[in-house]
């Protein structure tokens, strides 16, 4: 696996390996294991087959990187337009989503170390310190990607190895199996990668079996992550814990505060706020690739090495005012974020990919 390849990869897991995971121990709290295995097996399949499509429609027309160019070449210039809305809507969700994340897991890393600071600025610091990241292309952010990715995986098999001791096992027998659409969308967001593959196809150079492979891991290796972490986590928490986890304004803050409590010792701790806090930058920066990319071609403005700041504060002002005005808006936007997902990820993608074996 070549570098480029390898980092790709890693963007891709730091994409759906986020703020998604930290909400899938709450809105999987009511059901049982078996049913929360279903669910997300079945979220798995169909974001990995719309994912496919987009790789093979994106390889077909190199030259128009992106949903709408692609949706209008497909399916027509109506269809680009709805793809349009659906984007955004599906991106600033996300942006908005992860923002609040970020700024709980800084503000309550803050607040460990004695730090006074308000959540307010605390998500206000967040997006500016990893705006800033982003600002320097996505070469630098691959970078940095990587540096948190192998942390975060570290820091994930330390954080499930310190929380099985505390597991009682049959807890996972606990539950029904009802059917929740709310959670299913979060599951589906959880798989959200495909909004990274147009750009990400550029970075490879349209290396048909580079992106494939990067494509089928990058499902495959979150899916098993989020099934080991679900279950030790659900394994380790009461029911009245669960609950008060999937009530929460703040799930990001309590879960982190009740694995801290599970997980006594010091160096124990160290562990949840580092992939705490992880999870949910690299999300961030996976994120705002998409929606800088997104927008840079909506707008018809020439990709550089460093994208205008206009271009910047169009992505970042709005998500982070809604974050600091809404914060308990957390789930919520991995919830309407899921809704986008099923049209842009999965029925455009196959609709595109009909169209062009059509077309052949």
């Amino acid at each position: 696996m070549s570098s480029k390849e390898l980092g790709s990869l890693l963007l891709i897991l730091g994409t759906s390996i986020g703020g998604g995971m930290l909400a899938l121990p709450a809105v999987t709290a009511d059901l049982n294991f078996a049913a929360t295995t279903l669910y997300l097996v079945l979220a798995w399949a169909l974001m990995s087959v719309g994912a496919l499509a987009i790789v093979s429609v994106q390889m077909r027309f190199q030259n128009d990187i992106g949903f709408m160019p692609l949706a209008r070449k497909t399916v027509g210039r109506l269809m680009s337009i709805v793809t349009l809305l659906f984007s955004l809507l599906l991106l600033y969700s996300l942006l908005c989503a992860y923002t609040v994340a970020t700024g709980d897991v800084l503000h309550t890393i803050l607040g460990y170390l004695h730090i006074n600071l308000s959540k307010p600025l605390a998500l206000l610091l967040t997006a500016l310190l990893l705006g800033s990241i982003v600002y320097r292309g996505i070469g630098a952010a691959d970078k940095l990607n990587r540096i948190f990715m192998f942390i975060k995986i570290a820091a994930c098999f330390l954080l499930i190895a310190s929380i099985i001791p505390s597991d009682h096992w049959p807890n996972l027998a606990l539950g029904h199996n009802a059917y929740t659409g709310h959670g299913f969308l979060v599951m589906i967001t959880s798989f959200g990668f495909g909004t990274i593959l147009p750009i990400l196809g550029e970075y490879l150079h349209f290396d048909r079996k580079r992106l494939f492979r990067v494509t089928v891991l990058g499902g495959l290796i979150p899916l098993v992550l989020y099934l080991l972490w679900i279950s030790a986590v659900h394994a380790a928490l009461t029911q009245d814990q669960l609950m008060t986890l999937m009530n929460s304004s703040h799930t990001t803050e309590t879960l982190l505060q009740q694995l801290i409590a599970i997980t006594a010792k010091p160096v124990l701790q160290s562990f949840a706020w580092i992939f705490s806090a992880i999870c949910t930058f690299t999300a961030f920066l996976g994120v705002s690739i998409s929606l800088l990319d997104f927008l840079s071609g909506a707008l018809k403005v020439k990709r550089t090495k460093r994208p205008k700041l206009a271009l910047m504060a169009l992505t970042y002002v709005p998500p982070t005012l809604i974050a600091m005005l809404a914060p308990w808006l957390f789930i919520q936007a991995l919830a309407y974020a899921g809704v986008c997902c099923v049209f842009l990820l999965i029925v455009l993608p196959l609709w595109m990919w009909v169209k062009c074996r059509g077309n052949k």
